[in-house]
């Protein structure tokens, strides 16, 4: 064999070397988008389950379910736990009755373990209309305890987006509360001791699309004014968001 063909043969092993790493590491890849994934937790559901929201931390999800193929809202919330590529349910509790629809995790008061936020609609025995309310619970070996279920939480809102925006300990609660006729505002809640204080709130908007944490003490807003898009960035000063211009 002259030097070519041995020159020809090394190259020819080396490609296929490298070709059998690339597959190794995009399997890997591949293997954990699909655990990390929608479809990949919606594969360990029971018969009829849908999957309503779900977040992911380490290796465990926390899930809301509906049971029944309905998708609008859960009627079980549920923690799995990954194990390789796949994820076994470990914990489950009823929640028919509280119409849970999204779920977040948050370090609301700053001790470095996260809370679960759920956010769900029902009445409660002091206010019967049906609206959104938010629940928060603390998981630990296998108990799911509650830490706060206050009735009330920025007036009417309909959604919220927790971020460590402020300097002060743990993650903020930011809201799109509704305000007066169709308009909406931001609302920024903080946890002190055993409840919730406003922080801030911003001046009235048409119609927040996104909110999005830019930099601390600094976030972005999308909204809509006569059908265009645009984007604002909010600053926190002396208890209102205000509009920042850009330096």
């Amino acid at each position: 064999m002259d030097r070519r063909q041995m020159a020809r043969k090394t190259t020819t092993k080396y490609i296929i070397s490298l070709l059998i790493i690339i597959a190794l590491f995009f399997g890997l890849y591949l293997s954990k988008l699909h655990k990390n994934s929608k479809e990949g937790l919606s594969l360990a559901l029971d018969k009829n389950e849908i999957l309503i929201d779900y977040t992911i931390d380490k290796s465990l999800a926390y899930t809301l379910i509906n049971k029944n193929g309905t998708e609008e809202y859960g009627d079980l919330f549920a923690i799995f736990e990954g194990n390789d590529d796949t994820w076994q349910r470990i914990y489950e509790n009823d929640f028919k009755n509280l119409m849970p629809w999204k779920v977040e995790l948050a370090d609301i008061d700053g001790d470095n373990t996260p809370e679960i936020l759920i956010a769900l609609r029902k009445k409660t025995p002091y206010d019967k209309e049906i609206k959104n309310r938010m629940f928060i619970f603390n998981y630990q070996d296998g108990i799911l305890s509650r830490k706060w279920t206050g009735s009330r939480i920025a007036g009417i809102w309909r959604d919220y987006f927790p971020m460590d925006f402020l300097s002060t300990p743990g993650h903020e609660l930011v809201f799109i509360q509704q305000d007066e006729g169709d308009m909406e505002k931001l609302s920024v809640y903080s946890w002190f001791d055993f409840g919730f204080f406003m922080v801030a709130d911003s001046e009235p908007y048409q119609s927040i699309q996104t909110v999005i944490k830019l930099d601390e003490n600094l976030l972005e807003i999308t909204y809509l004014e006569d059908e265009e898009e645009i984007k604002q960035k909010l600053t926190v000063v002396k208890g209102k968001l205000l509009p920042k211009e850009d330096d």
